[in-house]
């Protein structure tokens, strides 16, 4: 901790994974000088690590010109965003033939499941985004049928890396996509299922990571 910070400035939501024990701390820490302030609460989870990029919500955030505070709790919320759906039977999300209407309210269930369980760990404006991101801009996404910029931007961005994170990993009904895949399928949702402007961010930071990993192993 830095020497003589009175951690008046900005704060930051961020979360720190303990593996050993498969929890989640929520914290709030000092952006001055790094020192953990709160801690909302632990959540027991263990990510899939395969689904989640916090990196790219963190760029995505940031090449849309989000606030510093901002981009770490978009982190979060990211990394929080498959909390509802680990509650859904695997025999529904593996299910290889199409699925049933019950079974379809089942998996139009987890946002709101998701948000439930945040509650008490987690801030406000974090359970809002995790329970908005399976809206769409074109109002046909769950579960208000919210449009537009009634949505939030957070939870737009968190739509983008969920369904990026969804489509790159395998499932037992089918292989794992590709990066240009994924981006491909992005963009030609773009405007409807997800946010325009979000989409051309998240592109624009993943091909900036890309070039930049590229040099690092030249």
């Amino acid at each position: 901790m830095s020497v003589g910070c009175d951690h008046t400035g900005t704060h930051s939501g961020q979360a720190r994974y303990l593996r050993d024990v498969g929890a989640l701390r929520l914290l709030l820490v000092c952006d001055g000088c790094g020192a953990e302030r709160v801690e909302f609460g632990r959540l027991d989870y263990r990510p899939n690590a395969q689904r989640v990029d916090g990196h790219l919500a963190e760029l995505t955030a940031r090449e849309l010109g989000l606030s510093e505070a901002r981009v770490a709790k978009v982190r979060l919320a990211a990394l929080l965003s498959g909390i509802g759906r680990d509650q859904i039977p695997p025999e529904i999300l593996n299910k290889r033939e199409p699925l049933d209407d019950a079974e379809w309210a089942e998996i139009r269930r987890q946002p709101e499941v998701g948000a439930a369980l945040l509650s008490g760990v987690s801030s406000d404006d974090i359970r809002e985004w995790i329970l908005c991101h399976h809206e769409r801009p074109d109002g046909l996404g769950y579960p208000r049928g919210l449009r537009g910029n009634q949505i939030p931007v957070e939870a737009r961005i968190v739509a983008v890396i969920d369904a990026y994170g969804a489509m790159t990993s395998e499932r037992p009904y089918r292989p794992a996509r590709s990066h240009d895949e994924a981006c491909a399928e992005l963009w030609r949702g773009a405007g409807s299922q997800f946010d325009f402007a979000v989409v051309e961010a998240f592109l624009a930071a993943a091909a900036r990571r890309d070039a930049r990993a590229a040099q690092a192993v030249a």
